[in-house]
């Protein structure tokens, strides 16, 4: 098993933002978990980046598992799970990280740090890989143009190329087309579609129903910190599951190529 979660939830002062929560998530298998906004999706995600620990409620703080052992060190995690957040890509806009070139911020992967990896601790090796996955991005163009300077769309595949530069069997993505443009979304998008059919587990998190790929095999609808559905996407994208997540009247269309489409009615009354 991938991730396991087991009766978790987060408190922050008297807010519960994650409530009780019950997931369990194999290996090989492509997920998009989808909640509006406060539903609790970024809580979730830094539960498995370790930068959140489940609260104790009533003594008891359930577990979470990734690979089925709870403990972990950041560096041994990142060889095993990619992540991409906005939280991430922020960093990467501002102070000394802003400051790295494309291929610096691919290296950092390998250390798990957003400073410039130090000379002596580069191998050969780890720069062969960090060329591979930037050529395979497209961005061995123009080598020395730092990260800062970059386009949304430029940042985001050299962040996708340093969470993968480790070799991970999965990948978390947290919003990954935000701010992007329509042709920067499509190209992202149809890249991350590429990983999923070349072995990559693709891990989603998402409020857009546009992202869920065709390779998304399960979504799990959370809303309010809790699973409010877990079943085949076909299934979770039905109106009357959406209607309802979203507290507003939602038509889905699904076109030829097998993406999902939202379009938006009133808002339903409190």
């Amino acid at each position: 098993m991938l991730i396991e979660i087991d009766n978790v939830s987060i408190e922050r002062g008297t807010t519960r933002i994650l409530d009780r929560i019950n997931l369990c998530i194999p290996q090989s298998q492509h997920v998009a978990i989808v909640g509006p906004n406060g539903s609790g999706k970024s809580t979730l995600l830094k539960l498995l980046m370790k930068f959140f620990y489940p609260s104790v409620i009533d003594g008891d703080s359930g577990a979470v598992k990734i690979l089925g052992r709870e403990e972990w060190n950041v560096w041994d995690l990142r060889a095993h799970l990619g992540f991409i957040s906005a939280e991430i890509d922020h960093h990467f806009c501002s102070g000394r990280s802003a400051r790295l070139n494309a291929m610096q911020t691919v290296l950092t992967g390998f250390s798990a740090s957003e400073l410039e990896p130090e000379f002596d601790s580069v191998t050969s090796e780890m720069k062969t890989e960090a060329k591979r996955w930037l050529t395979l991005f497209g961005m061995m163009g123009n080598p020395t143009k730092l990260i800062g300077h970059m386009s949304s769309g430029e940042r985001r595949r050299v962040l996708l190329a340093r969470a993968l530069v480790m070799g991970p069997q999965a990948i978390v993505l947290d919003e990954p087309t935000s701010g992007l443009d329509i042709l920067s979304r499509a190209k992202l998008l149809n890249e991350v579609n590429q990983l999923a059919t070349s072995g990559t587990q693709i891990i989603l998190v998402t409020h857009h129903l546009e992202e869920l790929l065709p390779c998304i095999q399960r979504t799990i609808l959370l809303k309010a910190g809790r699973v409010f559905f877990d079943g085949p996407t076909a299934e979770a994208l039905d109106e009357v599951n959406i209607t309802s997540l979203f507290d507003a009247k939602v038509r889905i269309e699904r076109d030829a190529d097998g993406y999902f489409h939202a379009l938006l009615g009133e808002r339903l009354p409190k």
